[in-house]
């Protein structure tokens, strides 16, 4: 049924690119564009394999939420989108701003600009997470108290200590906030990805022909391992409803294709020397590799490393986890030689 559903959907897909075909050609771009919108294609069909898989896989044993599996890949993960934080987002960034063509501002005033931008990211990301636990917990003391006073109203017996009441408030309240706020950090890294994979989709549909091959599959696996990561990241907060799971699909894997035919379409007319748009586009880059550098490092990988199902593991269990990130990271960098 899955592998239906998958079909499908990539049948869905071929043929809107086959009508975004005829609509390159009618702004006589040529029929060599073919060969862009089969890549884009492709790469559509790794990016929702890779968003798929972990859900599809989760009520399997081994891929449960306290498993190794499960945190070898979630933490592989996480090693990509750092690495495309750094490698992908940030450095370039800071090229396009003291490039020959970008903003005076940045190219003879401000030449390090660069790092007041990652801390303009850091800082959002650090303001948000801290604004929305402060608002979450508070919601969620209230309700606790409205729940409380109900129950008092009640003339039930109960044998349990007021202790123990208590005990059990505080705990299943933590546990509330911390499913809330890991919601809200998956938001946070769902929408720098976004950014990034719209960024680079634009670029691939400004790419000439001829580098479109080895493109195509330096992109395959980023999107592929990406999109693994998103998808961990996504079922450790354990959303409930089925509208979350849609739209974290659909985001990730419509994202991209949107960006490349937007790039094909003004491919004739972009100037890619315009000093405005590379400002804005290096801009975007690095201050939302600031809120995906926070969020990977501080909120994924470092709660990852406290967790209690971490201090459960022995040497060899998270030595396996930690080789699995820095294969995240070096294959990232490996991959950055066909970007």
């Amino acid at each position: 049924m899955n592998l239906f559903f998958l079909l499908l959907t990539l049948s869905i897909y071929i043929l809107r690119a086959q009508g975004a075909v005829e609509i390159v050609e009618k702004h006589h771009v040529g029929k060599n564009i073919t060969v862009i919108i089969l890549g884009v294609a492709i790469i559509f069909l790794f990016s929702f394999t890779g968003t798929i898989l972990p859900i599809i896989l989760k009520k399997k044993k081994y891929l449960n939420l306290d498993t190794v599996l499960f945190g070898s890949i979630k933490i592989f993960g996480v090693g990509i989108v750092v690495g495309v934080a750094f490698i992908h987002m940030l450095i370039p960034g800071d090229q396009l701003l003291i490039s020959n063509n970008s903003p005076h501002f940045f190219r003879e005033e401000h030449p390090h600009f660069c790092g007041a931008l990652v801390i303009i990211g850091v800082t959002i990301a650090h303001l948000i997470q801290v604004l929305t636990s402060h608002v979450l917990k508070s919601n969620v003391a209230k309700k606790n108290i409205t729940d409380n006073k109900a129950g008092s109203d009640s003339e039930n017996i109960t044998t349990i200590s007021n202790r123990d009441v208590c005990y059990l408030e505080v705990k299943q309240l933590n546990n509330e906030v911390d499913i809330r706020e890991k919601q809200i950090v998956f938001y946070l890294v769902e929408l720098s990805v976004a950014v990034h994979s719209f960024l680079i989709g634009f670029s691939f549909g400004l790419t000439s022909v001829d580098k479109i091959i080895p493109l195509t599959f330096a992109l395959l696996f980023h999107q592929l391992f990406e999109g693994m990561a998103i998808s961990s990241i996504f079922l450790e907060a354990k959303f409930t409803r089925i509208k979350p799971y849609l739209v974290m699909i659909a985001l990730y894997t419509m994202i991209f294709p949107i960006g490349a035919f937007l790039g094909i379409v003004i491919r004739e007319s972009f100037n890619d020397n315009d000093p405005a748009s590379i400002g804005i586009q290096g801009c975007i880059d690095i201050i939302a590799s600031g809120i995906l550098i926070y969020d990977s490092l501080v909120n994924i990988l470092a709660n990852h490393t406290n967790s209690q199902i971490w201090a459960n593991l022995s040497i060899g269990k998270k030595a396996i986890q930690m080789i699995c990130f820095y294969i995240g990271l070096f294959m990232t960098g490996l991959v950055n030689t066909w970007i």
